[in-house]
């Protein structure tokens, strides 16, 4: 692009190229006198703030004298003692939070099981800070109380998983009585006298003492293996629990489940009836480990 300017009385004429090159240096130039003309008075006004008046410097240009600096520095250690001294708390609350999971692991454990699976396998050890020395800089003190914080954190949630997964496995262990409320027993489990034939003969689990529609439910969680008609049993629930755990329920008036399905720990079955070999209404339960009948009362808390 050509400009044309006419100069002069005799009317020279003028003219200039202007071409993207130029522009660009133009515009380069420009913004550099902008630049320093702005840092210019940037820093003599600044010169005359100090001049004029000190403190308002200090906040223009974000500056502290000694005395400043050294309450700041008192303030920030006294903020960080107070997150230590947390972190302290917490790290007992965690130690305390243990121990009573292990103490109610243990009530809710019977004793026949305690030994398959470890009750906790738990945390601990003498406390140790991350720097044998105290950090002379504020910023490492707060990367350090960071690093606890993370630790404290991962801490609780490997506690709190090892809980879940303790109590999960509990869930699955016939622990619980079939019958809510206030129970009683017409017959143990072991010798006893045949009440048809009256001859000694083996009761291969307990009779719980249940009016005729009693409910009756679910001992662990598990899958339903068998719902129906058994010679013997009458109307039967057997439920298969995993670690070689399995239930059954028999003489029902009416089934609430059907083969194939996943139960849990309180999930009604059915009703208390007096179907098959029985006598009067009643719920024969028989809990059963790896093929072998065994007595479930050494499985029922507060049976015993």
């Amino acid at each position: 692009m050509q400009l044309f300017w006419v100069s002069g009385a005799v009317g020279q004429i003028k003219t200039v190229n202007l071409t993207f090159k130029t522009l660009l240096i133009s515009f380069f130039l420009l913004t550099l006198l902008l630049i320093s003309l702005g840092s210019a008075l940037q820093f003599f006004g600044f010169r005359m703030a100090v001049e004029y008046d000190p403190g308002i410097a200090r906040k223009l240009g974000n500056l502290h004298t000694a005395v400043e600096l050294e309450n700041l520095h008192a303030l920030y250690e006294a903020k960080l003692n107070d997150v230590n001294n947390q972190i302290e708390i917490n790290r007992e609350k965690i130690k305390e939070l243990d121990s009573l999971n292990r103490k109610l692991a243990v009530l809710a454990t019977p004793a026949s099981i305690k030994k398959q699976k470890s009750l906790s396998a738990g945390i601990g050890g003498q406390y140790q800070p991350l720097s044998a020395t105290k950090p002379k800089s504020t910023l490492a003190r707060i990367s350090n109380v960071s690093k606890e914080l993370k630790m404290l954190n991962r801490q609780l949630d490997e506690s709190l998983e090892q809980t879940n997964q303790y109590f999960d496995w509990l869930k699955s262990k016939p622990i619980i009585a079939p019958i809510h409320g206030a129970v009683s027993l017409v017959s143990n489990f072991g010798a006893r006298i045949d009440p048809f034939r009256f001859t000694p003969s083996f009761h291969g689990g307990l009779d719980f003492s249940a009016s005729q529609g009693s409910q009756f439910f679910a001992t662990a969680k598990g899958k339903v293996i068998q719902a129906g008609w058994h010679e013997g049993y009458g109307n039967q629930v057997l439920i298969d629990h995993g670690d070689g755990y399995r239930t059954r329920y028999a003489h029902a008036y009416r089934l609430y489940v059907k083969e194939g399905m996943l139960v849990d720990q309180n999930t009604l079955l059915g009703v208390v009836g007096s179907t098959g070999r029985s006598t009067g209404p009643h719920l024969h339960y028989e809990v059963i480990k790896s093929g072998v009948k065994i007595d479930p009362a050494q499985m029922l808390l507060g049976l015993k």
